[in-house]
């Protein structure tokens, strides 16, 4: 995870896999990918790495894609951060299936 002037950036090897950018729900998409990845948010100009799982990517990719003009957003962005909490503590998810 970097964060440089035009926003925060999920990436690997050296290749940018989703970004958002530096406004509103751009930042409070970057605080619910940095939970859901267990890595503190970068300051600015930095990068911090960890160890994610595809399961767990896949879940920081739907967060990073949420526009949080919605309310409803937040909601589903808290429900597929405590998913990916819940992954990476060994526990199961199971679907509404």
């Amino acid at each position: 995870m970097n964060q440089d002037k035009s926003g925060v950036s999920v990436t690997h090897k050296g290749r940018v896999i989703t970004r958002v950018y530096l406004n509103r729900s751009g930042m409070n998409a970057a605080v619910a990918m940095s939970e859901a990845m267990a890595i503190k948010l970068p300051a600015l100009g930095k990068s911090n790495s960890g160890l994610v799982s595809t399961g767990l990517l896949y879940r920081v990719l739907a967060i990073s894609q949420l526009d949080f003009r919605n309310p409803t957003a937040y909601e589903l962005a808290g429900t597929l951060v405590d998913e990916a909490i819940s992954m990476q503590r060994g526990g199961a998810t199971t679907s509404g299936v």
